[in-house]
């Protein structure tokens, strides 16, 4: 028994389909904003550390620099 579909039958699941593509769309663009927020607060904290790692650097090479001058004389 092969019927066709009627027309606003065909309508109803076109309409269904694209509504749901949309919502899919919309659910992929908010992981990807979300991803997107995860890897820049990651990347914002890893930057972070490396200041904090130069910073402990510098302050490590001030403090032998004041001590070889002491020790120097100078």
């Amino acid at each position: 028994m092969s019927e066709r579909l009627s027309n606003e039958m065909v309508t109803a699941i076109r309409t269904l389909f694209f509504e749901r593509l949309a919502q899919t769309n919309r659910e992929l663009l908010e992981a990807h904003t979300d991803i997107a927020q995860e890897i820049n607060v990651q990347n914002h904290y890893s930057v972070l550390g490396l200041l904090a790692e130069v910073e402990v650097r510098v302050q490590t090479m001030q403090t032998i620099s004041l001590v070889l001058r002491e020790c120097l004389g100078g």
